[in-house]
């Protein structure tokens, strides 16, 4: 700025604003380096864009696939020191997805009311959140083919956010009613022998990859999902049950999603929240949990500023609990889908089950409807 007389005037060749982000209140910034080809080791690097800081672990993580300007690019290494992500040109017919651990702990609370079903409460949090892995998808199918592991450091958020649980006797009635699965499985009293049948069965090999068992017992995985059967006898016939090694089990159980009522609800709210606050989906961000240490351990969704201290949504969503809750519950009710779609509830996974019933049993019962 130049003072010219009792005027400023600005003197700069950059129009101020230039330097304020559209996408984030985060000021660092991740350069983006892209090489001149594949594989060559001397090849030249060229700065084509740049994420926030704040979205870099899940945007342009190791091994991601980063799409700019219709091309395809893998992430070769991320530097979180340096803020700098070096990208290869590659042609793939596939897209990666970040898997994060997620946990958000009080710092003050701002204000709490009971509501039906439950009560609401918004406030001060941090959102602790960590790029664990990630998926490999298929661009046109969605087809998940593979996965993979990623070593990055947690990211703190303090932020504000507006959260509901539900009470102890809303929950009971939905297990009563067989409509609530965010319980620990329970494989009854003949898991350990079928477990071990299972193992001898299979020679103590893990079935997908062959490796045998050393000083830790394989693990013992349910093809098709525990939760889906009506009881622990058909769930654990030995026809269901197979030998995985550790690391092919949890590949095994990424694949096979049973969706909740409490994921689905979380879903469902994701949708409609940002049209109530006239904001983008990505403004806000989204936590379920069975026991939310917010709410004491009980179960609980947390809708969240996605911006450092927060800019309102969450006192504003507090406001308009019930109307929030009541279009949910029109928009679950009159979708088409038999059993969850990305247009309610979310869909279901590779060979898991949707959550739409689930989800519509809550809404009732946070609306009144029930």
């Amino acid at each position: 700025l130049h003072q010219s007389g009792p005027k400023y005037f600005w003197m700069a060749d950059k129009y101020p604003a230039e330097n304020v982000s559209l996408r984030s209140a985060s000021p660092e910034r991740v350069r983006l380096l892209a090489a001149d080809t594949p594989t060559e080791p001397d090849t030249a690097w060229q700065t084509i864009g740049e994420v926030d800081a704040a979205s870099a672990p899940w945007m342009v993580h190791p091994q991601a696939i980063y799409l700019h300007e219709g091309e395809s690019y893998r992430v070769a290494a991320l530097d979180l020191e340096e803020n700098v992500a070096r990208l290869q040109p590659v042609r793939v017919d596939y897209i990666t997805e970040p898997k994060q651990t997620t946990s958000v702990t009080l710092i003050e609370l701002h204000g709490q009311a009971d509501v039906r079903g439950g009560i609401k409460q918004h406030g001060e949090i941090l959102v602790t959140t960590q790029v664990t892995g990630y998926n490999i998808m298929h661009w046109a199918s969605r087809e998940r083919l593979g996965s993979g592991e990623v070593d990055l450091p947690p990211r703190d958020l303090p932020t504000t956010g507006y959260w509901f649980s539900l009470r102890e006797d809303t929950v009971n009635s939905l297990r009563e009613a067989g409509l609530w699965r965010n319980d620990p499985n329970n494989y009854g009293p003949n898991w350990a022998a079928q477990r071990n049948a299972a193992r001898a069965r299979d020679g103590y090999r893990c079935q997908m990859c062959g490796a045998p068992e050393r000083e830790r017992q394989h693990d013992v995985h349910h093809k098709i999902p525990f939760r889906t059967f009506a009881g622990y006898r058909q769930a654990n016939r030995l026809h269901n049950l197979v030998t995985l090694c550790p690391a092919c089990h949890k590949r095994a159980e990424t694949g096979v999603r049973v969706r909740s009522g409490l994921a689905g609800l979380a879903t469902v709210l994701g949708q409609l929240a940002p049209l109530f606050l006239m904001a983008d989906a990505h403004d806000i961000g989204l936590h379920a949990d069975p026991q939310l240490a917010l709410a004491g351990g009980q179960p609980g969704v947390v809708i969240f500023d996605q911006v450092p201290a927060g800019i309102g949504f969450s006192e504003q969503l507090f406001g308009l609990h019930n109307e929030l809750v009541e279009q949910s519950r029109q928009l679950v009710a009159g979708c088409p889908c038999a059993d969850g779609c990305p247009g309610c509830v979310g869909p279901a996974g590779e060979d898991g089950t949707g959550g739409k019933q689930e989800t519509l049993a809550i809404l009732k019962k946070m609306a009144g409807d029930s």
